[in-house]
């Protein structure tokens, strides 16, 4: 059974069928997961992070020390999640778009790994599709779909017979989306596929809350490094107009054709005049 874009409703159940009826102690209402990071994982997820819903979004920052990280506890959370909800084992990549940057992939394992990168090269496949459709796809039999002729056989190759993407929902200047692989067919029924979007809008929240986290260090560490930079064009003008008794204005005017000259940066060249003083160049310190 496949589902195409149109099938996948905000109720996620067709009209005049009654949804499958969940087993005790799950909820799939409003499009939640039956089981968010948090809960014991199953034997299927053993291996696999886990972080309660209040710990799981802080933790994508507070827990990485880089954004290649971040994408790892999403990945492995993300696999845990489902693979509690279907009571077996699925795996998942990430793929996500920043402007002014390549694009970043992750995977639970090599395969999905290689299978998030492979999407650049192919340009197909959930990830592709799920941030330019409408945000999901799934394909449940990838033996008999046609669809993606180019990374369909990778994904046999693979072993696996049924995956699902879903966008995440990112601010202007980021996309991202989530692809989760099962090696059974008719894996992401309609429930399944509903709290893979419960758990999308909670991975959204936390990844935005990681990409600003990283834009306010990225902004504070170019501020510093230009606070630094104007410092030593400052000290050199002063030696200059020191040794030349001349204007300010004249001193960044001989740092500036100096600069043109040697096909350096200002600071450069400033930093070179630094150098030559008898102490040596001036340290500049910046409290953060």
């Amino acid at each position: 059974m496949k589902y195409s874009t149109s099938q996948v409703s905000a109720s996620h159940a067709p009209s005049g069928r009654r949804p499958a009826q969940p087993r005790q102690g799950q909820q799939h209402a409003a499009g939640r997961p039956a089981a968010l990071p948090g809960q014991p994982p199953s034997p299927s997820a053993a291996g696999t992070a886990s972080t309660g819903p209040d710990g799981f979004i802080p933790d994508l920052a507070t827990g990485a020390t880089t954004l290649a990280d971040s994408l790892e506890i999403l990945t492995r959370t993300a696999s845990a999640t489902l693979s509690r909800l279907m009571d077996s084992p699925v795996e998942c990549g990430t793929l996500l778009n920043r402007a002014k940057n390549g694009p970043a992939t992750a995977g639970t394992n090599a395969q999905t790994a290689e299978l998030a990168r492979l999407e650049q090269e192919v340009r197909e496949g959930p990830l592709t599709e799920a941030l330019t459709g409408n945000g999901t796809v799934a394909m449940n039999h990838v033996s008999s779909d046609f669809r993606w002729s180019r990374y369909r056989p990778h994904l046999q190759a693979a072993g696996f017979h049924s995956v699902l993407g879903v966008r995440l929902r990112l601010d202007e200047g980021a996309t991202a989306a989530l692809a989760f692989f099962a090696p059974a067919a008719q894996a992401f029924p309609l429930p399944v596929i509903a709290g893979a979007h419960g758990f999308a809008d909670l991975a959204a929240r936390g990844l935005r809350l990681v990409l600003e986290l990283q834009s306010t260090s990225t902004r504070a560490s170019d501020l510093q490094s230009a606070l630094e930079s104007r410092t030593s064009i400052d000290i050199a003008c002063g030696v200059i107009m020191a040794q030349n008794r001349c204007s300010y204005d004249e001193a960044i005017a001989i740092i500036a054709k100096a600069s043109s000259h040697r096909n350096l940066k200002l600071r450069k060249v400033a930093e070179g005049i630094l150098e030559k003083l008898p102490g040596g160049a001036p340290r500049t310190h910046f409290e953060h």
